[in-house]
């Protein structure tokens, strides 16, 4: 779905959404305030500082929208002191919202809301669900999300359907 939606989305929308599935930073808190000079590697490493986290700075690895924001800063000619996605939070949202009941209608996700109310901080769920099977250790998925207990891992992939459903 989040290919999909990707797919359908305008440059900028798709590339917000990418970044947002990719980080899963916290929106928009830390999300607005993070500027072309927190990229280092050609845009395959993110730093997000102190100042700007909610709980502790960290520097995360961008393993699925490298490219298209390098594409996006120089189409936009941000420089180095310019926020990456100076954006108003609601007007996002109220874009996402159309745009997934465009492609989905009144379908109920995995968590049991309407693809039709799809917030930014739903990304930060999506993206725990995509990382959790990838990472070796919870103490990696931690730093990753910039959680201090492990009670958030459970929160933020439980909501989304995952759960233990092996069977005989």
């Amino acid at each position: 779905q989040i290919r999909k939606l990707c797919e359908s989305s305008n440059f900028k929308y798709r590339t917000l959404i990418m970044f947002l599935f990719d980080s899963g930073i916290r929106s928009p808190t830390e999300l607005i305030n993070i500027q072309v000079s927190d990229f280092h590697d050609n845009f395959r490493e993110l730093t997000i500082s102190d100042e700007v986290s909610k709980t502790f700075g960290r520097r995360i690895k961008l393993m699925l929208c490298s490219n298209l924001l390098r594409e996006y800063v120089e189409m936009k000619e941000l420089g180095q002191e310019d926020y990456i996605f100076p954006l108003k939070p609601n007007t996002v949202n109220v874009y996402l919202k159309k745009k997934a009941k465009e492609l989905f209608g009144e379908e109920k996700s995995p968590a049991g809301q309407k693809s039709s109310e799809l917030t930014m901080y739903d990304f930060r769920h999506c993206s725990c669900c995509y990382w959790l099977p990838r990472y070796k250790s919870e103490s990696a998925l931690k730093y990753r999300f910039g959680w201090k207990k492990s009670d958030k891992i459970h929160y933020y992939s439980d909501m989304l359907g995952m759960r233990d459903t092996i069977n005989e």
